[in-house]
């Protein structure tokens, strides 16, 4: 199917693609956070089953990473369980976001897109019409009700993170968000290097911790 597809040799590991990219650039773009956490969460159910669902590490990047808090609250309303971990990457706890505070003019996207290295020149204006996108979800996400996951949660932030600067405790505050195990860490990077080429293998070695 197009919403998971396999992006490692590992049969375990497998991708959400978003709505208006990949092989899902037709589909109807989510008006809001929470419809696109709904619309993965279902996908997800139905990809792995009820009991699969609970043997699963949901991992998310940046917005991804709200939209992973999102969709293990879901799980559990429709599987009466929850993932296995929950791994957030590069993200502000929900609690401490200020929404207002993301970059909108083009300038500012394209510095973004600039600080991370990670974007081609020759798709630079697609990416930029996709941020462009997923700032505007971000703006208007108000964050989850307070009732936090159970299951354990993990999260991530490079030492060299603006997301980190932004507050003295960005990574740590994502304790509020379980009731479970949490495990919070600095990682040697920026934003996102994490996801760079040959930076998989760290990736995996912090997590399995």
């Amino acid at each position: 199917m197009g919403t998971l597809r396999e992006i490692a040799t590992a049969d375990a590991v497998w991708g959400a693609e978003y709505p208006g990219r990949g092989d899902r650039i037709a589909e109807r773009l989510p008006a809001t956070l929470e419809e696109l956490a709904e619309r993965l969460t279902l996908e997800f159910v139905e990809r792995f089953g009820e009991n699969g669902v609970t043997k699963t590490m949901l991992i998310g990047f940046s917005m991804g990473a709200f939209v992973a808090l999102e969709m293990t609250r879901r799980v559990f309303t429709y599987c009466g369980a929850e993932p296995a971990t929950l791994v957030v990457v590069g993200a502000i706890a929900p609690h401490r976001r200020r929404p207002s505070a993301y970059p909108q003019t083009d300038e500012a996207l394209t510095r973004l897109l600039d600080r991370d290295g990670l974007v081609p020149p020759e798709v630079r204006d697609y990416a930029l019409d996709l941020l462009r996108g997923d700032m505007a979800l971000m703006e208007k996400y108000r964050g989850p009700a307070e009732v936090p996951v159970s299951c354990p949660l993990i999260a991530l932030c490079g030492a060299d993170d603006p997301a980190r600067a932004a507050t003295d405790d960005a990574t740590g505050a994502w304790r509020r968000w379980t009731t479970g195990p949490f495990r919070a860490e600095l990682v040697p990077g920026g934003h996102l290097d994490l996801l760079k080429p040959g930076h998989g293998s760290a990736f995996w070695h912090v997590i399995e911790r």
